[in-house]
């Protein structure tokens, strides 16, 4: 065969190879390399040869990785749940002792000294805190295995955010913040209550703990057959190449060293709100605060 044709076949070969190849398939065997004539053509095809075992190595590599993967996810989803409710019980107690104990100093003393009350103020936040968060694992694992429910009722929004706002009136003072409630009402609709508390919670504490004890907003407004609610800051800000970044798992912008907390408030917030066919959205300016605002439907 001339050397041109031979070159012309040989081109013609390669790039079959190389479609293959790129398909994952190869009919390149040891045969039909020790069938071909020139020596350059038979190291061609053996390279091309390598090259198909060296990519289906690295895809089954690849699919080993992956696996094992999904599994230390499951692994830590388990993990994550069954901690979180064998916590539950425990803290539940704890708190339950915690709140009595108040009242029974004083039946046994009369008066609790002042340090004695502040110390058991500090016990009590600190067991919320630790409720907090096991709630915080335990919506990880629900939201993780597609296993978070909603139950719908009919509810005033506006109350349902007033009961926020004055359940946070002490750990605002604390903080040095004014809050101040914007709402009127009732503004009725299909909501699910333990949810949309739980969101305006996550949302009011971050401002009170990022809001560096300047006033905070927490208001509700109808708009059609959709309702909103928003909690408003002059704190820290967020930049605006962090704003969407900061709704993801274990994202947050300030330093941990500086803020307590996991970085799952607001990725559950959005997760709770997105269940609930609803949208949240942030605007913020560094230095100037943010306006954190939940929209949902009314329902029926």
């Amino acid at each position: 065969m001339p050397s041109g044709e031979q070159d012309e076949r040989l081109g013609e070969q390669v790039l079959e190879h190389v479609a293959e190849i790129a398909a994952g398939r190869c009919s390149i065997t040891d045969a039909t390399i020790a069938a071909e004539p020139d020596a350059s053509s038979q190291e061609i095809l053996a390279g091309l040869l390598m090259l198909h075992e060296d990519l289906e190595y690295g895809r089954l590599r690849q699919v080993t990785l992956l696996q094992d993967l999904r599994d230390a996810v499951r692994a830590r989803d388990e993990f994550l749940s069954v901690a979180s409710h064998e916590l539950r019980t425990p803290l539940t107690t704890l708190g339950l002792q915690v709140d009595g104990l108040p009242r029974a100093l004083q039946q046994q003393m009369g008066s609790l000294p002042e340090n004695v009350s502040r110390r058991l103020g500090l016990i009590g936040r600190q067991v919320e805190r630790l409720s907090a968060l096991v709630t915080s694992l335990v919506d990880v694992s629900r939201i993780s295995s597609g296993k978070l429910q909603l139950s719908k009722e009919r509810a005033d929004l506006v109350e349902i955010v007033r009961a926020v706002a004055e359940r946070f009136g002490d750990d605002a003072r604390r903080s040095g913040s004014a809050l101040v409630f914007e709402g009127q009402g009732p503004i009725w609709g299909e909501y699910d209550v333990s949810r949309v508390d739980q969101v305006a919670t996550n949302l009011l504490s971050n401002a009170i703990r990022y809001g560096l004890g300047k006033p905070i907003a927490i208001g509700v407004a109808p708009d059609g057959d959709r309702s909103r609610f928003w909690v408003a800051d002059r704190g820290i800000g967020i930049p605006p190449e962090h704003q969407t970044r900061i709704f993801q798992q274990f994202e947050r912008v300030a330093p941990a060293t500086s803020y307590a907390g996991l970085g799952l408030g607001l990725w559950i917030s959005r997760q709770l709100v997105e269940a609930m066919e609803g949208t949240i959205s942030v605007r913020s300016e560094v230095n100037a605060g943010s306006v954190f605002t939940v929209d949902l439907p009314r329902g029926a």
